[in-house]
């Protein structure tokens, strides 16, 4: 048993000589690993001198100050292990007896843009994400039922009713990772009992919290409803659209309306200038449609719909004109949904917004929003912010000879700051090769269908009765009757035919981003990793 204090640090190794060091400050030591069974491969390298010298190499962090430190996820084949030393805090730093640990781990703690530490929490087993750490709790046991209780009184009816006159002890939990004790060849190959674990970066956990969701404030949705349905000095125009009929096609009527060059008294360029006017004007209104479709179920909340039928669109020949909600209803079918065989016809004009019909619109389009909102957003990851930093903070308990719990102790200073790169910046490993299948008229038939899609009815008849062309054109009919089908694809066509598509969108969109030589590098196969391919894959 131990009777002396005990210190947990960091450990690092000269690249030079393999030797040991201590981390500066004590703090945690990141090791990257992007081996396939990277503990294995550690351990083994811990044994001999060669093999600290490359994990010195492959040290991310040995708490030396770092401008910036981003460590990669899982997904980019690249793992990090922490790596300690126990020592005893007497004459000389002998090592800690591994036998005298009684357990050990890490914590990973977010730092808040205040510089406040979070951890992430759990309570009977649920995670309810990150809380903010006050400073007495850096240090205390991660675990709630190790803790000191706070009402400690020596006697356990007494603390029992403290707790019930003055409240329970926190029982959040704070997400640990073990941490391990090397092996004892390993331990006595480097003259240090050391503790080692993996860092925790990815994650599938989410806070299942009853926080309300997130949602829009006044000025977003003030945005989103603008022009149409706010306070404004003058009211949208309608000029080109006002008493027009459009269906689905409305580009193309508007394209072949001969009402643009009429109105400019024959002058073709000031027609055309009307005509992209309109076009542009009835784009807002489009985009104003879906808006209202989209973020506030505007055609199928009630309160939402009620509230825009208090704004009443006057149409010629009309004198109290037409609501406004069931009268949008009506268009969205024709410009969001496209509807065939239906038909809208535009106002005569937009009404000026008052000031109670706005306030009336605005309230029932954020609590329409809020419904759409909490259905739609996401729940919030352990690692959703991508421009988080981190750090990660170790313990080990240490048993003791006089029959107490085993002693706390924390790492001298956590590590230094990081961020987790997000899954799409590039890993330190070359690209995954997958290999497409040479294809020719002699072995088309040996890729037998090794996959089946279970298609229903209306969808297999929809696909009989249809040309590619028809869905182009939006000429395409709806299926109808008819029996369920199984239908057999093989893998690897699916993923030629995937490649094939890929290549000609990068093309496509290469006069947008002027991405290609960027992002589609190919080179020759050389003739020494040709082996063992398939016939006909050769450089």
């Amino acid at each position: 048993m131990v009777a002396h204090p005990v210190s947990l640090r960091g450990l690092g190794f000269d690249g030079r000589t393999g030797d040991p060091l201590p981390a500066e400050g004590g703090r945690p030591v990141l090791v990257e690993r992007t081996d396939d069974d990277f503990v294995v491969a550690l351990l083994a390298e811990l044994a001999t001198a060669e093999g600290r010298k490359a994990i010195a190499k492959a040290t991310r962090s040995a708490g030396e100050p770092v401008t910036s430190l981003s460590l990669l996820q899982p997904v980019h084949r690249s793992f990090y292990l922490a790596m300690f030393e126990v020592v005893c805090e007497v004459f000389g730093e002998p090592r800690l007896d591994p036998k005298q640990i009684d357990s050990a781990g890490l914590v990973l703690r977010r730092v808040s843009k205040s510089g406040a530490r979070e951890g992430w929490m759990r309570k009977n087993g649920q995670a309810v994400g990150w809380v903010e750490l006050g400073p007495e709790e850096l240090d205390r046991d991660p675990d709630p039922a190790r803790r000191k209780s706070p009402h400690a009184a020596g006697n356990a009816e007494i603390e029992a009713r403290l707790a019930s006159t003055l409240g329970a002890p926190d029982s959040l939990e704070e997400a640990t990772t073990l941490l391990f004790v090397a092996p004892p060849n390993v331990c006595a190959a480097v003259g240090k009992t050391i503790l080692y674990g993996l860092v925790p970066l990815a994650s599938s956990e989410f806070a299942r919290t009853n926080l309300a969701p997130p949602k829009y404030d006044e000025g977003e949705i003030r945005d989103m409803l603008s022009p149409y349905f706010v306070v404004s000095p003058s009211a949208p125009s309608l000029r080109g659209l006002a008493g027009k009929t459009f269906t689905r096609k409305w580009r193309e009527e508007l394209a072949e309306d001969k009402t643009f060059l009429a109105e400019a008294g024959g002058d073709k360029a000031l027609a055309e200038t009307l005509r992209n006017t309109a076009v542009a004007t009835l784009e807002r209104f489009v985009i104003m449609l879906r808006g209202l479709s989209a973020v506030f179920d505007a055609f199928e909340n009630p309160s939402m719909k009620k509230a825009l039928d208090g704004v009443l669109l006057p149409y010629k020949g009309e004198a109290k004109g037409r609501p406004a909600g069931k009268t949008l209803a009506d268009a969205a079918e024709v410009f969001v949904h496209d509807k065939r065989n239906q038909s809208f016809v535009m106002p005569a004009s937009w009404p000026a917004i008052t000031q109670a019909q706005a306030a009336t619109i605005a309230a029932a389009a954020s609590l329409a929003s809020q419904k759409r909102v909490a259905a739609i957003a996401p729940r919030r990851g352990r690692f959703d912010d991508i421009d988080a930093t981190y750090e990660i903070q170790a313990f080990v308990r240490v048993k003791r000879d006089d029959g107490c719990p085993p002693k706390l102790s924390f790492c001298a200073a956590p590590s230094r700051a990081f961020r987790v790169a997000p899954w799409y910046e590039n890993g330190n490993l070359p690209p995954i090769q997958v290999a497409l299948p040479p294809i020719d008229k002699d072995n088309i038939k040996k890729f037998l269908p090794n996959v089946a899609f279970r298609v229903p009815k209306n969808i297999f008849d929809m696909l009989a009765k249809n040309k590619p062309e028809d869905f182009l054109d939006g000429k395409a009919k709806e299926g109808g009757g008819g029996i369920d089908w199984i239908c057999g694809f093989n893998i690897p066509i699916i993923t030629l035919c995937a490649f094939l598509v890929l290549n000609i969108f990068i093309g496509l969109f290469n006069i947008v981003f002027f991405w290609i030589a960027f992002i589609k590098i190919c080179i020759p196969v050389p003739k020494s990793l040709t082996q063992g391919l398939p016939k006909g894959m050769t450089s």
